[in-house]
């Protein structure tokens, strides 16, 4: 009985999901062609802190704030509402293929860390007078890493089905600096 109360929620759940989403197809083209346009990797802070190997580390990316957002940040002294509707919030990703190695020559496979396949909001960062919002995907290896190479070939989805593919390239060091 409950399985069946399970398998007969979840559908009116997800639909409620897509229904929400408010986002033209060009609004959903540029979000999809900022975020690939500017999609690297990168470690964690506390990698850049610690200087030490380790298993994790994450794609960064980020899109333009939109005008409203913009206009509310401005009116609010700074400050945003954490929401639930940002575009960024329907953004769904697929690793598509990855061929990752570290310093001793070892090839590394992604394990699951158990976060949902969606977008994970950031920090703001402004650069040249524009306010970005970033976004990342936090990611595990099966084994520690120094240095990292590789590539990665995301492919991020929309709601509306829009997909937008990318090939990232891999090249950091524990010791490296986060840039944004």
């Amino acid at each position: 009985m409950k399985k069946l109360i399970l398998f007969t929620i979840l559908p009116l759940l997800l639909s409620c999901q897509n229904s929400d989403f408010k986002y033209s197809d060009k609004e959903t083209l540029q979000f999809l062609e900022d975020i690939s346009k500017n999609a690297k990797v990168s470690i964690t802070d506390i990698t850049e802190i610690k200087k030490q190997p380790t298993d994790e580390f994450e794609i960064i990316t980020r899109y333009p704030l939109p005008k409203k957002r913009l206009e509310e940040y401005r009116k609010n002294n700074a400050t945003l509402t954490n929401r639930d509707d940002d575009i960024s919030d329907f953004a769904t990703y697929t690793i598509k293929e990855y061929k990752l190695t570290n310093e001793k020559g070892e090839d590394l496979k992604l394990v699951d860390n158990g976060k949902a396949n969606y977008l994970q909001e950031y920090p703001l960062w402004e650069n040249n007078h524009i306010l970005y919002q970033n976004v990342g995907i936090p990611l595990k290896l099966n084994k520690n890493f120094e240095k990292l190479t590789g590539f990665i070939t995301i492919e991020f989805e929309m709601p509306n089905k829009t997909r937008k593919e990318k090939q990232i390239p891999v090249n950091i060091s524990v010791y490296d600096k986060i840039q944004e």
